[in-house]
């Protein structure tokens, strides 16, 4: 199963991407959100690096996850500064609330883990049914640039005695689909012995500026505008798409 986020690539995703560690992401969103009063959910709260800054800051957050690893090392992260823990397991496919949000955030490409431009069509249909009356969402997708292969890299950190290590290797890349696959290796060192490994499959799909632009009208959104780098507003005269640019849609339900 791709993308399945096991406990050793947990712990290497928290590692690299501690609580609180920021892309320039957590600083617009909460820009965003400054006027926003009311619950916001987060679907993909990984180990909670952008969700527990908005708890921080005040906002009443909700979130799922497919991995229940990620979630154990949310949950303790939130137990351990003493917010509230609004988070559950759940998927893209089948989750469900009860009660409407003020807004809806996904950052860091999260949404390019569905591959299915159908699927992806209805999970946004459903965020926009969570959404309350002139509620927003606030989503993140890499620039198409970043299809292209750059080859394996490998990636190790050190803490104390262990060492954790990344080998990325890309399996397939599709421009027909805009979809890539590529081969995960993480081990975990003790001392220069191997202690443990997991291989797993990654597998994204990247969206045009445009056609992202269209699902979010297709799937009931309006006033959709875009960002580049959280930075400078998106124009159709813009020639400076660089590699490796975030792209940020916000659209009202």
């Amino acid at each position: 199963m791709d993308n399945e986020y096991g406990s050793l690539a947990s712990w290497v995703y928290h590692v690299d991407k501690p609580i609180g560690r920021t892309f320039g992401d957590v600083e617009f969103y909460l820009s965003c959100l400054k006027d926003t009063s009311g619950p916001v959910l987060e679907p993909a709260v990984g180990n909670g690096r952008f969700l527990i800054p908005l708890l921080e800051a005040g906002h009443i957050v909700h979130g799922f996850d497919a991995s229940p690893h990620m979630l154990d090392i949310c949950k303790k992260e939130i137990s351990s500064r003493n917010l509230i823990d609004n988070v559950s397991k759940q998927s893209f496919e089948g989750f469900v609330y009860s009660e409407k949000f003020s807004a809806v955030v996904m950052p860091a490409g999260s949404i390019q883990l569905i591959k299915s431009p159908v699927a992806c069509l209805e999970f946004l249909k459903r965020l926009k049914n969570c959404l309350s009356e002139g509620g927003k969402i606030i989503v993140d997708i890499d620039s198409l640039a970043c299809m292209v292969d750059s080859g394996s890299e490998a990636r190790m950190w050190n803490i104390g005695v262990d060492m954790l290590t990344l080998t990325e290797s890309r399996v397939k890349t599709s421009y027909l689909h805009q979809t890539t696959v590529s081969q995960l290796k993480y081990e975990h060192w003790n001392s220069g012995s191997l202690v443990s490994s997991e291989l797993e499959v990654f597998s994204l799909r990247f969206w045009g500026v445009f056609e992202f632009r269209s699902l979010l009208h297709e799937a009931g959104f309006k006033d959709v505008s875009i960002t580049l780098d959280y930075e400078r507003p998106f124009s159709v005269i813009d020639s400076d798409a660089a590699l490796g640019e975030v792209i940020t849609f916000e659209a009202s339900s």
